[in-house]
């Protein structure tokens, strides 16, 4: 299969890239967006909750709408299949159940692949490590995909967006959330979001707290806190006991960047992204990268504007390309 242009990725920034390279010259045949999930959207299918773009509508409505773009286009897809890797001849491999290994070679490449959640490793939570402890994205996925509650009494860990929306939504579907508690002094989201998402619930905020201990041989039983002081160091006098059957965390996100690292893109250890240019290519002459997958923005606007941005880019590149007689011409 050979495509002038391949986007790895349908999240926001994925499916903007496509409309506007479509609008700036390349041809809707000429265009593949490949997917691992099962459906356009990317991360946007689990955010049933408000707050993206113009509108203030709900993310599972901007992927609905920009998947609808993408089907009027008539801007080629491919779902539930991964990208197992690509090289600098942008040759790019990849497997699903319908259509098993196959090769795609690209005149050029956006990475679109998104960013992914920090794991749990970065907790350095003491005790054992038994069920019931998992990342806001999973609980994220558990009550909004699945239709489960992952637990009846949760403490979370952390104060991103993601762990204010987890609290909210566990509160709303029937869960009880014993506190949020972050290690930090001052938070960075907004007064609105504590208001909408903890305050309306009576969920206790406690700043300069940590978990210590996980209790529970197969199902979390209970966590040990203990508050900080102001350089840091736990108070031990405050150590407590709270019982509870889940644990959420949010440890922030980072670029998902695994695929051009093996293809030997050069990576910038601040962001864990890409290393750009103005016009937002890599090290690799032709593989372009974009929205979260480039660095964390801080909103689907941003992600979005970059998106565009970088599909104006790569058609300005391919039709350069083709001018210089690239690929055969």
């Amino acid at each position: 299969m050979d495509k002038k242009l391949v986007i790895i990725g349908s999240g926001p920034a994925g499916m903007v890239c496509a409309i506007n390279a479509l609008k700036s010259g390349v041809a809707k045949e000429d265009i593949l967006i490949i997917e691992r999930e099962e459906e356009l959207g990317g991360t946007l299918n689990l955010c049933i909750h408000t707050g993206f773009g113009k509108g203030n509508r709900t993310g599972t409505e901007l992927a609905t709408d920009l998947a609808n773009q993408i089907k009027n286009y008539g801007i080629e897809y491919l779902v539930g299949t991964t990208v197992i890797s690509f090289n600098k001849d942008k040759e790019i491999t990849i497997v699903s159940p319908d259509i098993g290994y196959e090769k795609v070679k690209a005149e050029a490449i956006v990475l679109a692949t998104g960013c992914r959640e920090r794991s749990r490793g970065g907790l350095s939570i003491g005790g054992t490590r038994p069920s019931g402890v998992i990342s806001a994205g999973t609980a994220q996925r558990f009550i909004n995909i699945e239709g489960y509650l992952p637990g009846k009494k949760t403490i979370i860990v952390g104060t991103t967006n993601l762990a204010l929306v987890i609290a909210r939504r566990l509160s709303l579907e029937g869960g009880k959330v014993l506190c949020v508690c972050d290690a930090r002094s001052k938070l960075q989201v907004d007064k609105k979001e504590i208001e909408e998402c903890l305050e309306f619930f009576n969920i206790p905020l406690k700043l300069r707290t940590v978990v210590t201990k996980l209790f529970g041989k197969e199902r979390l039983e209970a966590v040990e806190l203990a508050d900080l002081d102001k350089q840091g160091k736990i108070i031990r006098s405050t150590k407590r006991i709270l019982k509870c059957d889940s644990l959420v965390y949010s440890c922030g996100f980072i670029p998902e960047n695994e695929i051009a690292s093996l293809a030997g893109v050069e990576i910038r250890k601040a962001t864990h992204g890409p290393v750009v240019s103005k016009k937002l290519e890599t090290s690799i002459e032709g593989v372009f990268s974009c929205g979260n997958s480039r660095f964390i923005h801080k909103d689907v606007i941003s992600v979005m504007t970059d998106g565009k941005r970088v599909g104006k880019s790569v058609a300005e590149y391919l039709k350069k390309h083709k001018s210089q007689g690239g690929d055969g011409e």
